[in-house]
């Protein structure tokens, strides 16, 4: 009788562990993946990407886009659903913040203004542009 009921606690312990490990992990990895994203908004430098193609992902699009930091070359894309495709043409540019050390750890963030048509610094900003310092760029830029 002693062995049966062994048997059924051990049974009993591995269906936890089953359902435990997997959340463990999950709950891990989540905070590996948060811990390095705020690292690159808390310390990030700031450009901007360009969207330069779109091609078939499932259920809607991948949009590629490129930026350019130091003289180097840097590429990505991200997920869009068809209908935003629709309305984001080629060529939509948007602000984007990395690390220097890493430029292929970034996060895309908000559009860039239509009106502002001038490239970012090689070496990027480091903080984002208000508006009001992106309209005094295209006035310097003028004169």
């Amino acid at each position: 009788m002693k062995v049966y009921r062994i048997a059924i606690n051990m049974i009993k312990q591995t269906k936890i562990l089953k359902f435990i490990i997997p959340i463990v992990v999950f709950i891990l990895l989540y905070a590996v993946s948060t811990i390095r994203n705020n690292n690159v908004r808390k310390d990030g430098i700031y450009s901007i990407v360009t969207l330069v193609k779109y091609s078939s992902a499932y259920r809607g699009q991948s949009a590629k886009y490129e930026f350019v930091y130091n003289k180097t070359l840097y590429k990505g894309s991200f997920f869009i659903s068809f209908a935003e495709s629709k309305n984001t043409p080629i060529g939509t540019r948007y602000f984007v913040t990395f690390l220097a050390k890493a430029p292929d750890r970034h996060l895309i963030l908000d559009s860039v203004p239509s009106w502002f048509t001038l490239k970012a610094p090689d070496k990027g900003w480091k903080t984002l542009p208000t508006q009001k310092q992106l309209r005094i760029m295209m006035k310097d830029s003028l004169n």
